[in-house]
């Protein structure tokens, strides 16, 4: 028997050295399809690639440096090698590892990193994109307080083919900024840090789908100086534009080949979605207040989602 951690993540058989916090159970005795090493990565791997400040790709393969922390090289949508910096924490890599290299892997595998949170419905799962900072996080723990279903906290997989949208979940924890615990009536004191050096923690979940699901709608979350919560539909010539603005770690589709796949995959998810923008009051808007505008414009009923 193959030795290390084993997890299903993203519907994916997965073997870790490192043990990764949260993730579902795995089956050891299944084949690995994602394999995560600790291992050396050559000095000069991909030195002919496309090079950036602190990444470089080709088509399959693509190597991130997180400075002070790893280096992740990650190939064919089935290997990442994580060399350590220094002497950097298990903490640290795994938040590298579960954010930049599952993001990468994903895209070879031609799946959307779509850096948003999403829920459950009878009708199909509904997306949160939004800026950093724009309460995102905030938002779900408020759906989640309202009896709503997770998919994901912070990247959720999405597929799109001629039959539609497809969304894929993560993992059945959030991971939650100190202000945000505090907004949802939670704290710190028993919680397990994402990292040493962020005040940000891991909130284990309930209610969690692990299936996939077809995609129902996306919210795009933004903040205004206005008294009241606003619901706006997006018009079709702006979907597009806001939808590529948050695939996570959308620059590594050009170093990866993939830039025409991941257009294509937009514009598909952008025809195939209806797409509404709340606007959140910046002062004096709940995460309650917020998940129940949610609820009534999409007619939901918190009881009645699936959870497989």
């Amino acid at each position: 028997m193959t030795s290390g951690h084993f997890y299903r993540h993203y519907g994916f058989n997965l073997r870790s050295d490192l043990a990764l916090p949260h993730l579902l159970p795995g089956d050891p005795a299944a084949p690995v399809e994602i394999d995560v090493r600790l291992g050396a990565i050559a000095a000069d791997q991909l030195g002919d690639a496309l090079h950036f400040r602190n990444w470089r790709a080709e088509p399959g393969e693509i190597l991130f440096h997180a400075f002070g922390i790893c280096r992740l090289l990650v190939t064919d949508g089935a290997t990442m090698i994580v060399e350590r910096d220094g002497g950097a924490t298990d903490a640290a890599l795994v938040s590298i590892i579960l954010g930049t290299g599952v993001s990468a892997l994903l895209m070879q595998r031609r799946i959307l990193p779509m850096h948003a949170c999403s829920i459950a419905s009878d009708q199909g799962a509904i997306l949160v994109i939004g800026r950093s900072g724009a309460g995102k996080s905030t938002l779900l723990g408020g759906l989640m307080g309202a009896g709503c279903t997770m998919l994901a906290d912070d990247v959720t997989g999405v597929t799109v083919d001629t039959g539609g949208a497809t969304a894929i979940p993560a993992f059945p924890a959030m991971r939650l900024w100190t202000d945000s615990l505090a907004l949802l009536g939670e704290d710190q004191d028993d919680k397990l840090q994402v990292r040493e050096d962020i005040e940000k923690y891991y909130v284990g979940i309930d209610r969690f789908r692990a299936d996939p699901m077809p995609v129902r709608a996306i919210v795009l979350l933004q903040g205004h100086n206005g008294p009241a919560i606003t619901v706006r539909p997006v018009a079709m010539a702006n979907r597009v534009e806001a939808l590529a603005r948050y695939v996570h770690r959308k620059n590594f589709l050009r170093g990866l080949g993939l830039q025409r796949w991941g257009f294509d995959a937009v514009v598909r998810l952008a025809q195939s979605v209806d797409m509404i923008a709340v606007g959140r009051p910046v002062m004096g808007a709940t995460p309650a207040g917020v998940a129940a505008t949610v609820i009534e414009h999409f007619g939901l009923d918190p009881a009645l989602q699936p959870t497989a």
